[in-house]
């Protein structure tokens, strides 16, 4: 995404776009069942794990912390945040701002199942890490990418994933449609990158279905850039046997049997085809192993999630991608998307 199309301002969609960005970058982005994460909206009910504290309560086994004085983007009794010398810190968020983070991060802890990796003091870690800069990084966010507050804290959800897309570069991304599904995926990744990296410095992971090439800590627009030309796209499309040898079983599996996993991993798989050069069905088994094999760990269902994206526009890919949506053993472990906050940033 080089030169006046790079980055989330690059202009409208490319002519066709048909794909779409990975749930947890959509505006209230839960899965069916979930909640609103927004203040004021009630949580859900039964028994979805731990509970979390709300604000100010004490942790169990914990001492009461006292409510927080003095005005918003001040310390304790009133003093203010940062150091001296005549230096303008950012604002720290406010009691209702730190309330909306923790409500967010709640409710996808609940719906992905994380409360193994986010018990309520790590939790309360994180929120006050995002308590500090958060503010002005949604703010940038709504300023850059022009979308609207909801959207950008919205993002504030992906902090608590390792991120690693896989990407399709089979033949057809480079030739079908004078070149438009390579820039789609450009701009998926580049997106991504940058949001995931708006809350977590460590960046994303790619991998390449057929190509050796592979990325890490990639953050940025440039960073995409740098590797996306180093990869050759040819060949077939083994979707599900790529998924599980060059991520699965090495970042994911493994670790989580070696007790390794710092965080969650959500997969986010671009492809703009069905498989082909392997069963139609290696995709869904391989999802069904990798998330049978986390199950028999102490992390737990929750330490990966699957997501896919279309590029292009081709039918058999589409039917194939809904097709997994809707398969009564595995639809219910991943989403499909078609539309949502990718397609606000690349319209911006």
């Amino acid at each position: 995404m080089s030169g006046n199309n790079s980055g989330p301002s690059g202009g409208a969609p490319p002519t066709g776009y048909t794909g779409g960005p990975p749930a947890a970058l959509q505006p209230g982005g839960a899965a069916p069942g979930g909640y609103n994460a927004y203040p004021g909206s009630p949580a859900p009910s039964g028994n979805s794990g731990p509970g979390y504290p709300p604000q100010n309560a004490p942790y169990p086994g914990g001492p009461a912390r006292p409510p927080q004085q003095g005005t918003p983007g001040s310390g304790p009794q009133g003093a203010p945040y940062g150091p001296p010398g005549g230096a303008s810190p950012a604002p720290r968020a406010t009691e209702q701002q730190v309330a909306a983070y923790r409500q967010i991060l709640i409710a996808t802890i609940q719906e992905k199942n994380l409360q193994n990796f986010y018990p309520p003091e790590k939790l309360n870690l994180l929120v006050q890490s995002l308590a500090n800069d958060a503010p002005a990084k949604i703010n940038k966010i709504v300023q850059e990418w022009r979308v609207p507050t909801e959207v950008a804290m919205d993002i504030i959800k992906l902090s608590l994933f390792d991120i690693i897309l896989y990407v399709d570069d089979s033949g057809s991304i480079e030739f079908e449609e004078r070149g438009v599904r390579k820039e789609q995926l450009r701009q998926i990744i580049g997106i991504v990158a940058t949001a995931a990296s708006t809350f977590d410095e460590d960046g994303i992971s790619v991998r390449f279905m057929n190509s050796m090439e592979r990325g890490d800590g990639i953050r940025n627009a440039d960073d995409v850039d740098m590797l996306v030309s180093r990869v050759r796209f040819q060949g077939l499309t083994p979707l599900g046997t790529g998924l599980k040898n060059k991520v699965l079983d090495p970042q994911v599996v493994g670790p989580a049997r070696a007790g390794r996993l710092q965080k969650p991993v959500l997969i986010i798989t671009i492809t703009d085809g069905q498989p082909a050069g392997e069963p139609l069905d290696c995709v869904a088994n391989s999802i069904r192993y990798a998330v049978d094999e986390v199950s028999r760990t102490p992390f737990g269902r929750g330490a990966v999630s699957f997501q896919f994206s279309q590029v292009g526009n081709d039918a058999k890919a589409r039917d194939f991608l809904s097709s997994l949506d809707e398969d009564p053993s595995i639809g219910n472990l991943i989403d499909c998307t078609s539309s949502g906050l990718l397609i606000q940033l690349m319209s911006s």
